[in-house]
């Protein structure tokens, strides 16, 4: 289901693009790879140490290092549209 969701909004953000581009208006998606969040205080024990698994072997982003990038997208002059931005912690393959 993850992987339908992520491809819809791909393909939503090309029509948006497509249909707005012409009227100066920028669509980007942006990708952050594993970020803290209030995610693992919805979760069971179980995924929850699972959660914290991956965040003890790849590390994670701040919330504050994905508005970063949100930032520098959005400011791009306004004739450069930045189609696609995923940001990743460095161990995170």
């Amino acid at each position: 289901m993850c992987t339908a969701t992520k491809a819809a909004v791909t393909h939503l953000s090309a029509g948006l693009r497509s249909e707005l581009g012409p009227r100066d208006v920028r669509v980007t998606n942006v990708e952050p790879g594993l970020t803290f969040t209030e995610l693992a205080d919805q979760l069971d024990d179980a995924r929850r140490g699972m959660v914290d698994g991956m965040f003890d072997a790849a590390g994670g982003l701040s919330a504050a290092e994905v508005a970063d990038l949100i930032g520098y997208a959005t400011s791009r002059a306004r004739h450069v549209n930045l189609r696609q931005v995923m940001v990743l912690p460095t161990r995170q393959a």
